[in-house]
């Protein structure tokens, strides 16, 4: 609970508006926040859990059957109208689980969704899916579409997201991506075809800095970017660790640098924020019913980073509640419920 106190008073003073409640089975919280100079019962209340459930392949289950968990106490404090949101600090599994389970799901999902920002918050990119399911059908992927083109609309103020699908080289694709590539240019998406984790990391580089390589397959263009890259959780997974990882080699290369005295000493100044690539913060569940964000740090990661996962969670909770996310995202899955039909022959 350290870093996650320590962020409080920060994110007290980033929004004059923000009350949390705090939901933990740890015991000394009252005290640990008057150290802070934070007043329980002001802007930060207390609720206790009793338990905490672990990620991994249980986490729907222990979810299900703790319902005095932590992530499960937050969850349905926001179902019950308590709460506008619930950031949680717990494994993403079970963050997720809780989120579906608790909040259910929209009209026309068949499950929950991960969405996070891979690259810096100017030039950013949504990647769907980030981490929530494995296996994958062509209607799943073009859910995932259009979630995430809502949520790119809201965070990137963009009023057409170019969305391309993710996979390896063309002459690789599997049918889900077929089909999904077929199914998305019947719907109204700006939808501008497959696309390799090239031109994701070609987007998210900051200005002036864009790789001269730009994978796109020829159904796009060489010179289109994108806001939102959806694909399967597995294959979106193995995107994340490996940005993240070479994200960590870097920082060090640059802390080694800063410490032998190189031309380029000091950290970069992205580090340590919302666009900190070693902060897995404010990542986001799509298609439930309710705001549900994730805030992490790599393993082994600062005091600093667990704080700015936290901080960058409760600036995309805020955002998705005071931008109508939900709303948004329920009329987007009714596009999706309105081509079923069609293609089924029925009416309406």
């Amino acid at each position: 609970m350290g870093p996650l106190l320590e962020a409080l008073p920060s994110a007290l003073d980033a929004d004059p508006r923000l009350v949390l409640i705090l939901v933990s089975p740890a015991e000394g919280v009252r005290e640990e926040l008057a150290r802070l100079g934070i007043s329980a019962g002001e802007r930060v209340l207390l609720r206790s859990a009793t338990r905490t459930v672990a990620g991994g392949p249980a986490a729907l289950r222990d979810v299900r059957s703790r319902r005095d968990a932590g992530v499960r106490v937050a969850a349905r404090l926001a179902r019950e109208g308590d709460a506008d949101a619930m950031v949680s600090v717990a494994p993403i599994e079970s963050v997720v689980a809780a989120a579906q389970f608790t909040y259910g799901l929209l009209p026309g999902a068949t499950r929950a969704v991960l969405a996070a920002i891979i690259g810096r918050q100017e030039a950013g990119v949504v990647l769907c899916d980030a981490g929530s399911t494995v296996g994958v059908t062509a209607d799943e992927l073009a859910q995932s579409a259009l979630l995430g083109s809502a949520y790119a609309t809201l965070r990137f103020a963009v009023d057409t997201p170019r969305i391309g699908l993710l996979g390896p080289r063309e002459a690789l694709s599997d049918p889900p991506r077929r089909l999904a590539d077929e199914l998305l240019r019947s719907l109204d998406l700006n939808y501008v075809g497959p696309c390799t984790v090239e031109s994701v990391l070609a987007r998210s580089e900051p200005a002036g800095q864009d790789r001269a390589a730009v994978g796109w397959s020829s159904a796009a263009g060489s010179d289109r970017r994108l806001e939102v890259a959806v694909t399967d959780g597995y294959t979106g997974d193995v995107v994340l660790s490996t940005i993240r990882g070479v994200s960590s080699w870097e920082r060090r290369d640059w802390e080694r640098r800063d410490i032998a005295g190189g031309t380029d000493a000091g950290l970069d100044p992205a580090w340590g924020t919302l666009e900190d690539p070693d902060v897995r913060g404010g990542t986001i569940v799509l298609g439930v019913d309710g705001v549900a964000v994730h805030a992490e740090h790599t393993q082994g990661g600062s005091v600093d980073a667990g704080a700015g996962g936290l901080l960058a969670a409760l600036r995309v909770a805020s955002l998705a509640v005071r931008g109508d996310l939900v709303p948004r995202t329920r009329a987007a899955m009714a596009i999706l419920v309105a081509r079923r039909r069609a293609l089924a022959g029925l009416a309406g």
